[in-house]
């Protein structure tokens, strides 16, 4: 069944790379993931881990440097459907595995029961059909292993600064939501798992470095919007020429019995 992460983040790659730098999200995000993950994947023989839209592999790296799998052990398998940045990834992770990193556009067909661990790192807010998308990765975990998944709630700070702009336009947010991916896996019959995980995020508050988080979030959507208002999203966390949030996005694991 193909399954592809829908949302072509190259145009904002930069604006993505201002927020990674500027939150703790994804520290404390792997953190959780190879905490879930513990007792999960083998203790021994191979660690087969498929990453569905691992973008340029900037979070994997820093998952597998805290997971401290072998080389040897590890098989693994890569899902990013925009081309320059599935490339980045495959040369970024070559050297955490013995063997041929797989990379695909897509998730392969024939993949179901094929890995120990499934991760979608912040990547179900965009796929089309989501219960679909959220039924085969379930489906692709092997008996004894577990699908890990982090994506923000609507309490969110940066969904609410979706659901603000997006009202402006008379629309509902076009996104995914953590309660959207909790009603798709109820609806596949996945019992699961939940915690909400917090994190920081802070930057010097600047118009432009607002303007960088405002196009990671609304990329297509941001010409459309009167500026003003949204600049005005930061102004309940400008703190001494900074803008400070602390907020929290939602775990899930499902796992598949041995």
């Amino acid at each position: 069944m193909s399954a592809t992460p829908a949302k072509d983040f190259g145009p904002i790659a930069d604006d993505y790379a201002f927020f990674e730098a500027h939150a703790t999200e994804a520290e404390e995000d792997a953190r959780v993931y190879v905490r879930r993950l513990a007792g999960v994947v083998p203790a021994d023989g191979p660690v087969r881990l498929l990453d569905f839209g691992c973008g340029s592999g900037t979070f994997t790296a820093r998952l597998l440097g805290v997971a401290g799998w072998p080389p040897a052990r590890l098989r693994l398998t890569l899902v990013e459907p925009v081309d320059a940045a599935r490339q980045q990834a495959v040369a970024r992770l070559a050297g955490t595995t013995a063997h041929p990193v797989t990379a695909a556009a897509a998730l392969p067909d024939g993949t179901a029961g094929g890995f120990d661990a499934v991760l979608a790192n912040h990547s179900l807010y965009y796929v089309p059909e989501l219960p679909v998308r959220v039924a085969a990765l379930a489906g692709a975990v092997a008996p004894g292993g577990a699908f890990v998944t982090a994506v923000a709630p609507r309490a969110n700070v940066l969904v609410g600064f979706w659901i603000a702009a997006f009202r402006t336009l008379g629309m509902e947010v076009p996104y995914h939501t953590s309660e959207d991916v909790a009603a798709a896996l109820r609806a596949a019959g996945a019992g699961y798992e939940t915690e909400s995980v917090a994190y920081e995020w802070a930057f010097p508050d600047t118009a432009e470095n607002r303007w960088r988080i405002l196009r990671f979030l609304l990329a297509d959507y941001l010409d459309r919007l009167a500026p003003g208002p949204l600049l005005a999203l930061f102004d309940p966390y400008a703190d001494t020429g900074r803008i400070r949030i602390h907020t929290a996005s939602d775990h899930y694991t499902v796992r598949r019995p041995r």
